[in-house]
């Protein structure tokens, strides 16, 4: 039986417009990538979908979705997906823009394959007028409590988590705070892009998140805080928990997600702007491009990102 293809690669691995991305491993597959979709965005059918055998070269994107759905018709505003796999149903969970403009929601998408997903024809929540609050739905099912739990959360609020029935169709607890933002501090005054993980030889949940402002020029970065219970108060973790940040090659790296190989390395998936290809063509708006680096832990199991920021030089990848 042969290794692991070894592959080289440099950032961006996809070198358009493709923010907020997830990443999915498929099986037989490959990969399949997908991000947030707007005014912008070449899909037609909201949300962006690229596929990948090796994780560097992708597919043109296509859309995610069957349709818009039924409630975002008009909407231009499909942000932050995450799909997932439970049992034998792909998940997908975004925030859209309802037709009514009246604060975004928290929504879900299901298929059979990790394509062609169809929404189940109503938000799971949204807070009338709350504007940014219901964003960046991030689905976590913790083996320890079997529990099937959203975060999310923005708007200057804290990140907020809700257990969800089995069918991950409706919120069966209140919301819990389980990171507050921390106003006047740099990268921390607004939270978002909320992705858990869990180490078990740690026994440690770990929370990504990123902040203040993904369109500010050196004003983005990813800050990863820590809990040994997913629904309880998540801390800094020790020394820098700042572990993602802009540089002279890149800025406003977040909104990232985690991809684990089949040797349990980790990896990290996330947007960053190119200082030398800033905008979309004939626009001021940012061209966030999909970048990736790996997830170094410590003799104490602490993560961190080599040089705290996106690596430009050429990295090997086994997958």
């Amino acid at each position: 039986m042969s290794g692991p293809k070894q592959t080289i690669y440099t950032n961006p691995i996809i070198n358009a417009d493709f923010p907020d991305p997830s990443v999915i491993h498929v099986p037989g597959e490959g990969y399949y990538a997908f991000a947030t979709h707007d005014e912008f965005s070449q899909t037609v059918n909201n949300i962006q979908l690229s596929k990948s055998e090796d994780l560097i070269t992708w597919t043109e994107p296509v859309g995610a979705l069957t349709e818009p759905p039924n409630w975002a018709k008009t909407c231009n505003k499909f942000w932050a997906p995450q799909v997932v796999k439970v049992g034998n149903q792909y998940r997908l969970y975004y925030a859209a823009e309802p037709d009514t403009k009246d604060g975004m929601c928290l929504a879900l998408a299901v298929s059979n394959e990790p394509h062609g997903f169809i929404d189940i024809g109503k938000p799971l929540a949204q807070v009338p007028g709350s504007t940014y609050k219901m964003i960046d739905p991030c689905f976590f099912y913790d083996t320890k409590s079997g529990k099937n739990l959203l975060y999310y959360g923005s708007a200057h609020e804290p990140i907020s988590v809700v257990e969800l029935a089995d069918d991950g169709f409706s919120f069966i607890s209140k919301p819990i705070a389980v990171l507050q933002p921390n106003p006047g501090v740099k990268f921390e005054t607004l939270r978002e892009g909320a992705f858990v993980t869990y180490q078990p030889r740690f026994d440690r949940y770990f929370l990504w998140v990123s902040g203040d402002n993904t369109w500010a020029e050196n004003g983005y970065a990813v800050s990863i805080f820590w809990s040994d219970d997913p629904q309880k108060t998540f801390e800094p973790i020790p020394a820098d928990h700042l572990v993602l940040k802009p540089d002279k090659n890149w800025d406003s790296p977040g909104q990232n997600c985690i991809l684990t190989d089949q040797d349990g390395q980790d990896w990290i998936i996330y947007h960053a702007v190119d200082t030398q290809d800033r905008y979309i063509k004939n626009t001021t708006v940012f061209k966030r491009k999909m970048c990736m680096d790996k997830v170094i832990y410590n003799e104490e199991g602490w993560p961190s990102i080599q040089n705290n920021s996106p690596s430009k030089a050429e990295n090997r990848i086994g997958f």
